[in-house]
């Protein structure tokens, strides 16, 4: 009985943790919507800044990630929703920050 007792709160404690992890974790959808959202945005800025080279690689990437998922998977809300998350994020860290995340969506 005192084995039981000694055992639990470690259990307990383990279990607590876990689900703490999982609560951090975003979802897949999540990740590429953001990615979906910022390639928009940078294949934008690339085309305004005549990068056609580069537009058309962002729009490619972006075009990957969308097909995974159906026609208006993501609702346009989600979508603007994403872009303006975005775009304050950008003018707190500049380009820097497009480059970063970028990177973690898949461009080399």
């Amino acid at each position: 009985m005192k084995q039981i007792l000694l055992i639990l709160p470690i259990l307990l404690i383990f279990d607590i943790s876990k689900a703490e992890v999982t609560l951090k974790a975003k979802s897949q959808e999540e990740k590429d919507l953001g990615c979906i959202s910022l390639l928009k945005l940078a294949s934008e800025k690339s085309k305004i800044a005549g990068e056609m080279i580069k537009y058309e690689k962002l729009k490619k990437l972006q075009k990957s990630f969308l097909e995974k998922y159906e026609v208006n998977f993501f609702s346009e809300n989600d979508i603007q929703s994403k872009l303006d998350e975005h775009n304050l994020k950008i003018k707190e860290k500049g380009q820097k920050y497009i480059n970063k995340n970028l990177q973690k969506c898949g461009l080399k």
